[in-house]
């Protein structure tokens, strides 16, 4: 067991932890601290990719022209990028805000496709001439029961009322009595005056005078039909993507998402609260799980200690990734952190499980010994867990998308953090505090501070 003295070394494993704890806090000090995501200072971000190259220069200089010189871009991809910006402006009733917790929509009318039992598909429809009690071409087929929002009415039509709806990305018109389930306000319905189709030509050959043959066009009443396009975005979003196509082509906005100051706020105040309850609920557990050893407090307090060295590193480490290359903290980050701390938990416990029992088997014997041989014990699984969890998150970071990032990122460091701290602090820390070495450390640093006023 004593072939590898790990304990008699934590003077330097402290040291170890200290300088690079010292480190990530003068990361925190220059600003920018951190670089906060649109969740947390309110925003908007897109994910465009366009259907031929485009360099990000131009891409950055157009948002610029457009009125949004501190647009963001950052390529993620062929063709591809995230874009951050201020809150777009869109017209009121738009969209409505969501308050955290709460249950919201767009607003606005929904309709369930197709009737009442109706199984299979519903067809949406395009319409001729801009009519739309003239249904012409299909538009979209979805499944029935579809969840549809209401975005026009027509009741001037001989079959009844009109609806033009919105589903899964898809626009089209369908009869109100092939719908189902309203909720909401129906918008008010549009007055649309009708007009006589308008006439096709189609040429015609006829004798001319000296015998030539001219072209000359009939009239046909058979209808063009048209298919009806999908509604540009509202407000300064929909310039916005117009502008982008006019100049770079067509593109598909593969996520949006904007989040307003209070909605922001919100979200720091439940992270941080969200934090503190994990803290004080490990403790709490830890506590409660170690009572049948001497001082099972103590266990706790090595374990918050350890987490408190880990979130310290993750900070730190992003700190340096915001300066150098423009990493933001958001929800994932969060999400990213808790998990650490778990993780970084579930690593000490078993270290400490092991300690209980030794403590069981060899109740004489020095606190030392018995950390020392269950860190010996432990430090192969701990190893190879962690080892085989990094390989997974690398090959994530490599291959997933750039959403899930900064969760990606924060494991990739907390996980190296949590493995050494299970092993070079939590356990570390009982036997200084078994041994009194803080406070032989402190009667030390107060014995300097007052040899000066000591006379030869």
């Amino acid at each position: 067991m004593r072939s590898l003295d790990l304990v008699s070394s934590r003077k330097w494993l402290f040291l170890a932890s200290g300088a690079s704890a010292l480190v990530a806090l003068v990361l925190l000090a220059i600003p920018p601290t951190l670089r906060p995501g649109i969740e947390f200072t309110s925003g908007t971000t897109m994910l465009v990719q366009f259907a031929r190259p485009v360099a990000q220069p131009e891409l950055r200089e157009e948002f610029a022209r457009l009125g949004h010189e501190e647009a963001r871009v950052q390529s993620t991809g062929a063709s591809e990028f995230l874009v951050r910006t201020r809150s777009l402006q869109v017209p009121e009733g738009s969209f409505s805000e969501v308050e955290p917790g709460a249950a919201g929509s767009q607003g606005g009318a929904t309709v369930r496709l197709g009737a009442e039992g109706a199984i299979g598909d519903v067809m949406l429809r395009a319409v001729r001439q801009g009519d739309p009690c003239q249904f012409g071409i299909e538009a979209a087929t979805l499944p029935a029961d579809t969840e549809a929002r209401v975005l026009e009415q027509h009741t001037q039509c001989a079959r009844g009322a009109v609806y033009r709806v919105q589903a899964r990305g898809n626009t089209g018109y369908i009869a109100a009595s092939d719908t189902h389930g309203l909720a909401g306000a129906l918008p008010a319905a549009v007055a649309i005056a009708t007009a006589a189709p308008a006439p096709t030509a189609t040429a015609v050959t006829t004798p001319a005078a000296g015998g030539a043959a001219t072209a000359t066009p009939e009239v046909s009443a058979t209808p063009a039909v048209t298919a009806t396009p999908r509604p540009p975005a509202p407000g300064e979003r929909g310039a916005i993507e117009a502008a982008l196509e006019a100049r770079f082509g067509p593109f598909e906005v593969k996520e949006f998402a904007t989040v307003s100051p209070v909605v922001s706020t919100v979200a720091v105040r439940n992270a941080s609260v969200a934090v503190v309850i994990a803290s004080i609920a490990i403790l709490a557990y830890i506590t409660f799980a170690f009572s049948s050893v001497p001082q099972p407090i103590r266990y706790g307090m090595c374990a918050i200690a350890a987490t408190l060295h880990d979130v310290i590193i993750v900070l730190g480490a992003f700190s340096l990734f915001g300066k150098l290359f423009g990493v933001e903290v958001n929800l994932m980050f969060v999400t990213g952190l808790l998990t650490v701390i778990g993780f970084s938990v579930h690593d000490t416990i078993v270290v400490f499980d092991r300690i209980r029992d030794n403590v069981r088997l060899a109740p004489t014997a020095p606190l030392a010994d018995n950390v020392n041989a269950a860190l010996v014990q432990t430090i192969g699984r701990s190893l190879n867990t962690s080892i085989t969890l990094l390989l997974t998150v690398l090959a994530l970071l490599l291959l997933g998308g750039v959403t899930i990032q900064s969760f990606l990122l924060v494991l990739l460091v907390g996980i190296v953090s949590g493995t050494y701290s299970s092993i070079g602090i939590a356990a570390q820390l009982l036997v200084s505090w078994e041994a009194g070495d803080f406070g032989r450390a402190f009667d030390r640093l107060r014995g300097r501070r007052a040899a000066p006023a000591v006379e030869a």
